[in-house]
């Protein structure tokens, strides 16, 4: 006989559900029927059933009604959680099935407190949760502390948030890129970093603005750091000189074994190239950025294959925007290697352009200065002073087209006609200290 408002299908599939769900074993219910979600009944039988029983029809399902006498069944149902969370179901007795709809609308009733129950337990274990990862998030802000606290030798109060750790960590210009990119990606992800510290590294210069502000702070090791001379810009890292001559010198020239090519296209000297350890050039990019604001200094060093170290000093270096082809100032000269920049009136380096052999800015009308001489460089027509040279080890002959510096000591052998190129060059700026 039907149940008043469901199909025997529908009641046949709640108590399939029901009774896995109260894992019965010994209930006196039992189906065996071929729908999809109830695969086999849930008490053994017979696979030849006797006329006390009653098989499934094509497109039917009876309830099998076992002739074994049916009694109460206590069962004990114990969930085990968290030792803070134990709870206990007591004791309770199935009664014995008096019909169908009865025993359906029982289980339907136990089923919505067990699930009441479940909701309960859940919320409560995510507010568990929740104070957990509380605990959790103050024990990593601590490590946090200790972090930058070793990282920059002083004890710092990272206590009360994670954010003012960043803060401080940007004031005392702990600058090296893998120390502090790494660290700011760790902080991002284990999520101790949100979109406010994010908002505020755009709004403020996040970085010095050059290696004489990272010495300014305590920081006097010769090594490879991240600046921003522009804010506006992306940060960049340079090799910083912290012990030549008061220190915080920004390296953007060194020459040093020939590793590197220097004859190179407009958009390379543009962009830089090299490797900041060894031999490379910063950029004319980041050379306009660093000397575009104040008043700044050049210091060139060379070193020739007898060990002769001398040097040139100019009080007054800037280096124009790509838009005046990232022109030349270098005057009030000091040092022992002679003003080789402003040598003469047709070898003036001073206020000149920059030239590459793909964009000829010289005062060589016959031709390209950069092309002939294989290097990129400030020529005028052309040259009494190019760093930027090939390099040659030691002593060479033929085109003037080493690494040249007008004004030293000795620049041919007079017996042999040889030329003398350098062992070691760098040129570097900084802020003129006031």
């Amino acid at each position: 006989m039907p149940v008043k408002g469901a199909t025997w299908r529908q009641v046949r599939f709640l108590y399939c559900i029901l009774v896995f769900a109260t894992d019965l074993k010994s209930s006196a219910d039992n189906l065996d029927c071929a729908l999809p979600l109830c695969h086999r009944p849930l008490v053994a039988e017979s696979p030849h059933s006797d006329g006390e029983g009653h098989r499934c029809s094509e497109g039917h399902c009876r309830i099998n009604i076992l002739s074994a006498p049916v009694t109460s069944t206590p069962v004990m149902v114990e969930i085990r959680e968290h030792d803070s969370l134990q709870f206990r179901q007591t004791l309770r007795h199935v009664d014995p099935v008096k019909g169908a709809a009865g025993s359906l609308t029982h289980r339907v009733d136990q089923l919505e407190g067990s699930l009441l129950t479940l909701q309960t337990r859940l919320q409560q274990f995510r507010d568990d949760s929740g104070q957990k990862l509380k605990i959790m998030e103050n024990k990593m802000t601590s490590i946090l502390g200790i972090l930058l606290a070793v990282l920059t030798g002083k004890k710092l109060p990272c206590q009360a948030e994670p954010t003012t750790c960043i803060s401080l960590l940007k004031s005392r210009r702990l600058t090296t890129l893998d120390m502090n990119t790494d660290l700011l990606k760790l902080l991002k992800t284990i999520g101790l970093l949100g979109s406010s510290v994010e908002q505020t590294e755009k709004e403020d210069n996040t970085f010095p603005r050059d290696c004489s502000e990272i010495y300014k702070q305590g920081i006097h090791d010769n090594g490879i750091y991240t600046i921003q001379p522009n804010p506006q810009r992306e940060p960049f890292e340079a090799f910083c000189d912290m012990v030549t001559e008061g220190g915080g010198w920004t390296v953007f020239q060194r020459r040093q074994d020939g590793a590197v090519d220097f004859n190179r296209t407009w958009q390379e000297y543009r962009q830089g190239f090299g490797m900041l350890q060894g031999e490379h050039w910063l950029g004319n990019e980041a050379l306009h950025a660093l000397t575009k604001d104040g008043q700044n200094v050049l210091r060139i060093e060379l070193e020739d294959w007898h060990g002769v170290k001398r040097h040139a000093t100019y009080r007054r270096f800037r280096i124009a925007p790509e838009a005046h082809r990232y022109r030349l100032t270098a005057r009030e000269y000091q040092g022992d290697a002679g003003n080789a920049l402003s040598y003469s009136k047709h070898y003036n380096h001073d206020g000149r352009q920059f030239s590459t052999a793909d964009s000829d800015n010289d005062n060589y009308p016959s031709g390209s200065c950069a092309a002939y001489y294989g290097a990129g460089w400030w020529f005028d027509a052309c040259l009494a002073a190019n760093l930027n040279g090939k390099y040659h080890r030691g002593r060479y002959t033929g085109l003037t087209n080493g690494i040249y510096w007008g004004t030293w000591y000795i620049l041919t052998d007079k017996k042999t006609n040889q030329k003398f190129s350098f062992k070691k060059v760098e040129m570097k700026t900084r802020m003129l200290h006031t």
